[in-house]
Formats: C-alpha cells, structure tokens, sequence
C-alpha cells in the first residue's frame, strides 16, 4: 500500500513539473513572483507543496526498507502512514469543498476544474487505503523471538548520542508546535473567534496548491507524531530509529525550501507588525526542523546498538534484566529475551535433611553410614556412636 502512496505522490509532482515547469514550481514553493497568483498569469494552478516532496522521500524510503527486509522500515511505514493519512484528508475536505462561490485556494481564477475532480477522487481513495494499513502495522507487531522459531538477528535500537538528540530535537518540535497552537488561539480569541480558526486549521481561502496544507492542519498531525518520536528515542526504542528518520525525512526539504524563500524574500530577519510572534516562533522551528532533521538523519542512519543476549528487547518493558530484582531465567519462546537455545529454569528437588528428601540409591552420607532416608540424626562429640 505504501507503493501506491509513493506512486500518488510522484505522479502528482510529475504534473506540476510537466504542466507549469521546473521554474514556476520552484517560485511557488520558494515564494516567487510567479507565486503571487493574484497578480501573475498561470498556465495551470499548483497541485505539490513542498510537503509532497518530503512525503515522496519518505514513502520511497519506506517502501525500499520493506522490501529490502530493514529493521527501520516498521517506523519508517508508521510515519508514512500518518502523514498520508492526514495531506490526503486535507486535499479531500478543500479539493471537494471549493466552487466559485466558496474558494478555497489562493487567487484560484484559472483553476482546471478536471484536475481539481482528479485530485478529490485519487486522495479520496487513499484514505482507506491509510485506514487500512494504520490497522495492519500494529496487527504485525510480533515479539522476538518467536516461539517454536529460531531467534535470527538481534533488533537493533539506537546508540546513545543518536538517541538523546532525536529525544531533544522532536521534543523542541512538539514544544514549539504546541507553543504555535496557543499563540494562534490567543489571536483568535482576542480578534474575536469563528473565521480566523477556520482558516488556520482548515485552509479556508488561503491555500496555494491543491494538496496544500494549513497551518494548523500542520501542526495538529507534527505535534502527536514529535511527541511519540521524542518518547521512543528517549527510552531507545527499536522502532525510534525509523520514526526519527522518517520524520526527518519529510521536514528537511520543507524547512530547506522555507529558509531559501525567506531568504530570497529577504523576510528572515522581518518579523512584521501583524503577528510578530508567530512569525518568530516560524522562524525558530524552522532553524530547528532544518539542523535537527540533518543531525537526526547523520545519527540515527548510523548503525545501531543490537540488543545483548539475555537482555530485555526494548519495547517489551516490564521484564527485568539479569541482576534486577524479580529477574528469572527464561524459558523457550519467552517474549522479550534472546534465548539462543532450549534454556529452562532447573527444577530441584528438597535438599537433604528436608521433609520428603530421598537420596538416590547407594548414596553413603559423611562418616561412612547408610542413608536411605536422610542423614542420620546428630550425634554429640567425634568417632562411631557407643556401642549398645
């Protein structure tokens, strides 16, 4: 399924390059001239967004992982999967929302109203493609090792740099996209309530391409995914090292684009007397999705830390290691534990001198007696007992 989700993305960004060019695509996606649409004539209204470039990054990646039998594919696919679900939802609500009467895009004059209904048909088959597969990848969770199964190779979680600053950079992200959430609320509340919410969260007049994304519809499907991201670094996760590589993947060319726009722009260091403030908290999560998501991808495409044998697999907490209180030593097919061969937990019997011991037979106890039942009862001082 992932497969048609890449082949959707690639197929939507090879019209935009074939219908409007390699150079109006790139002023819409750095805010060029040509990307005015008020003003400047268009062959054909944008479909890409700078967030299908990503997503066509990380649908391959995904794609090739799964195919190739890689360990990060599972978080690789996750990532996938959520963020397909969430653009494709959005391009369904604008693409089946907007008329002349009730526009939804940008200066939208000259829009063809056939690859507007190609739009809204396609995404709107994606979504229970997405449904489906967000079911399936959890079904498929198996512990390793399986039982009846030889272990094969250990998982592989990340190293401890690579961990800490994915934890402290999708941590950063989830604190700035909540910090942009409550600012946009404030402003709402203080110019009065209704419309401005609609706009940011849904788009309402404001997108500049048909699989655009508002701002809030942004920030309500990053902030959930930073937030479990920075968990399962920070707790070295196995499944960390593809849900930080796949995040990473997506916000690197959006952050890339938006740092070449401002600065062609000549608007990074303008905050504006509108909302100074969200302009700022802008500017600084886009520095941190820019050097973040390079640090993340150099750190965690470094091989990872496979997990010892007899040691807890993270990701099955709950179960304590050697030399932790509760610690058993574990028997074939236990979830969690690397066990690489039949390994059981002894079994011994009463030891002697206890209720229900019985020696085996011919067994002589110290000092030379015949202990059929036990040892004999004590006896004071040293030698044979008195005769009589």
């Amino acid at each position: 399924m992932c497969l048609l989700f890449l082949l959707h993305t690639l197929y939507w960004l090879g019209h935009d390059l074939v219908t409007l060019g390699p150079g109006t695509v790139w002023d819409v996606w750095t805010g060029g001239a040509s990307a005015v649409f008020g003003g400047a004539p268009m062959a054909a209204f944008p479909v890409t967004t700078p967030y299908e470039l990503g997503l066509a990054l990380l649908q391959g990646a995904a794609v090739g992982t799964a195919f190739a039998g890689r360990r990060p594919a599972g978080g690789l696919l996750a990532v996938a999967t959520v963020l397909t679900l969430s653009l494709r939802v959005q391009a369904v609500v604008s693409t089946g929302s907007h008329t002349s009467a009730n526009r939804w895009f940008l200066g939208a004059g000259d829009i063809d109203d056939s690859t507007l209904t190609a739009v809204f048909l396609s995404a709107g088959a994606l979504v229970p493609l997405a449904l489906v597969a967000a079911v399936v990848l959890p079904a498929d969770i198996r512990a390793w090792p399986r039982p009846g199964s030889a272990p094969g190779l250990p998982p592989v979680r990340p190293g401890g740099p690579a961990g800490a600053v994915s934890a402290i950079v999708l941590g950063a992200l989830t604190l700035l996209w909540v910090s942009w959430i409550c600012y946009a609320l404030g402003q709402s509340l203080d110019s009065g309530p209704g419309a401005s919410l609609e706009i940011l969260f849904t788009g309402r007049g404001v997108l500049r391409a048909m699989l655009g994304m508002a701002s809030g519809w942004a920030s309500l499907t990053f902030l959930p995914l930073c937030a479990v991201g920075a968990i399962l670094a920070a707790t070295r996760r196995v499944s960390a090292r593809g849900f930080a590589l796949g995040t990473a993947l997506v916000l690197l060319p959006v952050a890339f684009l938006a740092l070449v726009g401002s600065l062609r722009t000549g608007t990074l260091f303008e905050l504006g007397d509108v909302a100074p403030g969200g302009a700022l908290l802008g500017r600084v999560q886009m520095l941190v999705e820019l050097v973040g998501s390079v640090l993340m991808l150099v750190l965690m495409g470094r091989p990872g830390v496979p997990v010892q044998p007899g040691m807890p697999v993270p990701g099955f907490p709950g179960v304590p290691g050697p030399g932790v209180p509760g610690f058993a030593v574990p028997g074939p097919g236990v979830p969690g534990f690397y066990t690489p061969g039949p390994v059981g937990a002894p079994a011994y019997g009463p030891v002697p001198g206890a209720p229900g011991y019985q020696a085996p037979p011919g067994y002589q106890a110290p000092g030379g007696f015949p202990a059929p039942g036990g040892y004999p009862p004590p006896q004071g001082g040293f030698g044979p007992p008195p005769a009589g």
